[in-house]
């Protein structure tokens, strides 16, 4: 699934630091995920699998194109704020790296650069909170 969306990934550490985020966030592709098993062969059509793959959190922008990737988010998710997921905005607080993801301004997960922007949809919160919590 994929989220157009501004995003602002903020360090719980720089408060004890002394240090200030920069408050603002920045135009970003949000993509959840199932990550494959590189290590081992794929299966033949329609044989066994080993079951659930860990789910993985990708967030590309136009400065880091590869972006940055949050993995095992099963175990890794502490909270999940969706109060104004109706406005398109949810925060995910990670537990390592102590960072919050905070979404904006979420397009949807069609893809389509060209829609104007409008908040998320019960389909989509509900497919966001599923592949989290997996």
């Amino acid at each position: 699934m994929k989220l157009h969306c501004e995003v602002e990934v903020v360090s719980r550490h720089l408060p004890a630091l002394g240090l200030r985020n920069r408050g603002k966030g920045v135009r970003a592709v949000l993509s959840l995920y199932q990550q494959t098993s590189r290590s081992q062969p794929r299966p033949p059509a329609g044989g066994e699998r080993d079951g659930p793959r860990p789910a993985c959190l990708l967030i590309s922008t136009l400065k880091d194109k590869r972006g940055t990737r949050y993995e095992q988010l099963k175990e890794n998710i502490e909270q999940f704020f969706t109060k104004f997921v109706d406005e398109g905005k949810a925060t995910v607080r990670l537990k390592m790296p102590p960072v919050d993801i905070c979404l904006s301004k979420v397009y949807g997960s069609l893809g389509i650069h060209s829609c104007p922007p409008q908040s998320m949809d019960s389909r989509e919160t509900a497919a966001l909170k599923t592949i989290l919590k997996t």
